[in-house]
């Protein structure tokens, strides 16, 4: 994936500003260490760990779609659901259908749909719309902590709802018509392709 990125001006500009400030905001708040605490001790039977708290570190640890998949299906197992089946592929499709799964997992779960980031949010790796990931996670760690699920989330709020807060009617309106880059098509903005499979990859099931 090209590291170049055309250079936003005017609206989209403010927009993706005020997301940083966003990110910013929540990092003095603790919420990404919480979110990264809470990644970790659910997945601590897992060889790797996210090891910091910066949004790249992140970035970085779910951008393929695994771990979020593996953290969905201890979730849902807890509430007698079934697992997630994802890939391992590192391909771009294969990474952004994982995180596909992972969103519509958490909606099932109690998530509300607004609450929720967009696939391009998280893989493309951008500061800016990494605000929207860290809210939801959080949300996540809300429902799950409702639930009395262990390990048990330690983040504090209510759950976030507003994450377009700080925004003039504008603003939204620009963020609805896209002058912020989402992925157009599909569930949670994934162009869907379910069911297909690319030679030499294999697809895994949770425990």
């Amino acid at each position: 994936m090209s590291n170049y990125r055309a250079t936003k001006s005017g609206l989209a500009a403010d927009i993706e500003k005020k997301l940083e400030q966003k990110l910013d905001d929540l990092k003095e708040e603790g919420v990404p260490q919480a979110i990264v605490d809470w990644l970790n001790a659910v997945l601590e039977n897992d060889a790797d760990v996210c090891e910091g708290f910066e949004w790249r570190d992140i970035h970085e640890f779910l951008k393929d779609g695994t771990r979020l998949c593996r953290v969905a299906t201890a979730l849902r197992q807890s509430e007698g659901m079934g697992p997630i089946r994802y890939s391992s592929s590192q391909s771009a499709f294969f990474c952004m259908d994982n995180i596909g799964k992972f969103l519509k997992a958490a909606e099932e779960y109690g998530v509300k749909k607004n609450d929720l980031f967009q696939t391009s949010d998280l893989y493309e790796g951008v500061k800016g719309p990494t605000v929207s990931v860290l809210t939801s996670l959080h949300a996540l760690g809300l429902v799950s902590k409702a639930k009395g699920f262990f390990p048990e989330y330690c983040g504090r709020g209510a759950l976030a709802q507003e994450n377009k807060r700080g925004f003039t009617e504008e603003e939204v309106k620009a963020q609805s018509a896209g002058l912020l880059p989402k992925q157009a098509s599909g569930s949670h903005g994934l162009a869907s392709q379910a069911g297909m499979r690319a030679p030499g990859t294999s697809r895994h099931i949770a425990d």
